[in-house]
């Protein structure tokens, strides 16, 4: 018998993917669009991005042995929660004037998390999924994530233009909170890997 692509699980890490990406991609572009307009400064904006990035590098690895040796769905709840929070209280402690130190510190936070989520997502597929429909899922994953990024930034640069950023900021939070929440409905078999 051929077991079915959309499974419960499947679903719901689908639509936390779809809802983690989404406040992911509206949060950056609406923060990358405020330091250019503070600054005005590509340089500065640029080195902030690229200052942002090393976490990812250097850290991805360890999310790979983390999402190899840990309950997946857990990290996959407390890294949204950790992220939802993050952005909540930069929101809250966002300064009116000279907000580059909290959106510089934010976005290096993010990356950290990011290091970690998104090996975590990929090392769940193969354990909700058997067969082809591994390499279907995970193509459904990516094809979730090319969405997000088409879609996501442009109406992030709506919002930001329209509301401003903490407004930006609370809808990402939400977008978390909600995908943490999905995660939380997941249930897998948890193995710890024996290497």
């Amino acid at each position: 018998m051929t077991q079915k692509l959309f499974t419960k699980n499947f679903v719901l890490l689908i639509l936390g993917q779809l809802t983690s990406l989404f406040g992911n991609f509206i949060l950056k572009l609406a923060l990358s669009m405020y330091v250019l307009e503070i600054t005005s400064s590509a340089a500065i904006f640029a080195g902030i991005l690229s200052v942002a990035t090393i976490p990812t590098i250097v850290l991805s690895p360890l999310g790979g042995i983390l999402a190899d040796r840990a309950d997946r769905r857990n990290i996959m709840v407390a890294l949204d929660g950790l992220t939802g929070m993050s952005v909540l209280c930069a929101a809250l402690l966002l300064p009116e004037s000279n907000a580059l130190p909290v959106i510089s510190v934010l976005l290096v936070i993010l990356s950290v998390l990011g290091a970690f989520e998104t090996p975590t997502v990929q090392a769940c597929i193969p354990t909700m999924l058997q067969g082809d429909n591994i390499m279907k899922g995970n193509a459904v994953v990516y094809q979730v994530a090319s969405l997000s990024y088409l879609v996501a930034p442009m109406l992030g640069g709506v919002l930001y233009a329209i509301f401003g950023l903490k407004p930006v900021m609370y809808a990402s939070v939400v977008c978390f909170f909600i995908t943490a929440l999905f995660e939380c409905f997941i249930k897998l078999s948890y193995q710890r890997s024996e290497s």
